[in-house]
């Protein structure tokens, strides 16, 4: 597995999104944005019974700043069968990433930074197979003031792990910010 490049500061659009839940989610995050007059949503917006079509592949993820932190507070099935393990309560440090948890805090970031979605895409080899799979995953996010972000929207599409099998080796091939028309 080749080492993930550096964060690609140009933005991708909605149509790189090859999963249809993820780019469901994304409109589902757009059209919140704009019924709040362009301010960022609150996680209170946020209605499952409107997330039908994607919520098996969403999670929740709590943003804590001084030091920055992420922390998952609900991960949907659909991650679940992905990852191999639950990870809700864990903090991304101690959920399945590895040597690779900085990587992943500078993609959570990304969103807290930019104040607009953001997009990655990789590969996990997975043991005892060693089969390589393939995932794709955006991150939105979401304040309860209007001004801070205090919680990321996230979505995760990947291939589903056996019974035996565990994440032995994961990167990211593609990260970028999101400019959503």
């Amino acid at each position: 597995m080749t080492p993930a490049s550096p964060i690609s500061m140009v933005s991708v659009k909605t149509e790189t999104v090859r999963s249809e839940a993820l780019r469901a989610l994304l409109s589902y995050w757009r059209d919140k944005t704009r019924q709040r007059g362009g301010v960022l949503p609150a996680r209170r917006d946020l209605r499952p019974d409107e997330m039908v079509s994607f919520l098996r592949n969403v999670s929740l993820i709590n943003v804590y700043d001084n030091p920055r932190r992420f922390q998952f507070r609900l991960v949907g099935t659909g991650i679940v069968a992905a990852m191999g393990r639950e990870t809700t309560s864990l903090w991304v440090n101690e959920a399945v990433f590895a040597d690779r948890t900085s990587k992943v805090s500078a993609f959570f970031s990304l969103p807290a930074e930019t104040r607009n979605p953001a997009y990655a895409a990789g590969r996990y080899t997975v043991s005892p197979t060693g089969r390589e799979l393939q995932f794709e995953t955006v991150l939105a996010p979401l304040s309860s003031d209007g001004s801070s972000i205090d919680m990321l929207l996230g979505g995760l599409v990947g291939e589903t792990l056996q019974r035996d099998e565990r994440i032995r080796l994961f990167d990211y091939e593609r990260i970028h910010p999101m400019l959503l028309d």
